[in-house]
C-alpha cells in the first residue's frame, strides 16, 4: 500500500490555533502519514483508504459515505464521558438563527430543540455562525461547546460581544470515525495510546480532549431520533 494513498485527518476541532495540536496527537499514534487538510471531508469518507476521521453524530446516518464510529472524545466538559453540548448564544427568540449546517446537532438540532426561528442562514462553521450574529445577520445559534472553549483561548475575538445564554442537553461526541466493515483494532489502539500518554498532554489539553471511548452505530441512535422529530420544525432557509 502507497503510503501517499492513506487518508486521514482530525477535521472537526482543526483551528488555526491548535492544528498543532491535532498533528501531535497524530504523531504519537506512531502511524504513518500526516493529516489531511485540503480533501474536502464527503471525499475524504469515501476514500477507498481512508483511515480514521471525524464526523458529526448526525452525519452517521444523513451521508451515504461508507463509515461507521469508533471512538468517541472524552472532553473536559461538564457532561459524561463521550458526550458534549452546544452553548446558546445570542436572542433565544430572534427570527434568524444562524446554523454552521444542515447535518449539525450541535448547530441545528440542539437549536431547534429550545428555539423557534423563522429562517436560518447556513454559515459553513460555528466560527461564521458567531460572525452573523456579530454582523446582524443572523440574532441566534447554537455554537459546539468544545469550539466555544478552543476559541475563547485561541482566538477570543471571535468571541467578542456575543452573549451565552445557555446550554443545551448532553449528546453523544462527534466520533472518530473509520471506513464501515474495515479491520479498526490496531488503528483504534493507536489513537486510546496517543489519548493517554504523557507526550500528548499539552495537545491534549489544548484540545479540551482527555481521552476516548469505544462507540458503535447504536450509541448515535439517540442523535438519528432527535433529527427526526425535529426534521419539520427546519424553518426557511436563506440564500
Amino acid at each position: 500500500m502507497e503510503m501517499s494513498r492513506l487518508m486521514q485527518s482530525f477535521p472537526w476541532y482543526d483551528l488555526p490555533g491548535v492544528q498543532w495540536a491535532n498533528d501531535a496527537l497524530w504523531h504519537a499514534t506512531g502511524l504513518p502519514g500526516a493529516l489531511d487538510r485540503s480533501t474536502p471531508i464527503q471525499q475524504q469518507w469515501r476514500h477507498s483508504e481512508l483511515v480514521v476521521s471525524q464526523a458529526c453524530g448526525l452525519d452517521l446516518f444523513l451521508s451515504a459515505a461508507p463509515i461507521e464510529p469508533v471512538l468517541a472524545p472524552v472532553f473536559d466538559l461538564d457532561s459524561p464521558a463521550g458526550s458534549y453540548f452546544s452553548y446558546l448564544v445570542g436572542n433565544p427568540t430572534g427570527r434568524v438563527a444562524a446554523v454552521n449546517g444542515l447535518s449539525s446537532r450541535s448547530g441545528l438540532c440542539a437549536l431547534l430543540a429550545v428555539c423557534r426561528p423563522r429562517a436560518i442562514l447556513i454559515t459553513g462553521s460555528h466560527r461564521n455562525s458567531l460572525a452573523a450574529l456579530r454582523s446582524g445577520a443572523a440574532e441566534v445559534a447554537s455554537i459546539d461547546a468544545v469550539t466555544w472553549t478552543i476559541l475563547e483561548r485561541c482566538d477570543p475575538a471571535a468571541l467578542q460581544g456575543i452573549t451565552r445564554v445557555d446550554r443545551t442537553p448532553s449528546a453523544p461526541a462527534p466520533p472518530f470515525v473509520m471506513r464501515r466493515g474495515g479491520t479498526h483494532e490496531r488503528i483504534a489502539r493507536a489513537l486510546e495510546a496517543a489519548m493517554r500518554g504523557p507526550a500528548t498532554v499539552h495537545a491534549r489539553r489544548a484540545l479540551g480532549i482527555s481521552g476516548v471511548v469505544r462507540v458503535s452505530l447504536d450509541d448515535y441512535l439517540p442523535v438519528r431520533d432527535e433529527y427526526l422529530a425535529l426534521a419539520s420544525r427546519i424553518p426557511r432557509i436563506l440564500g
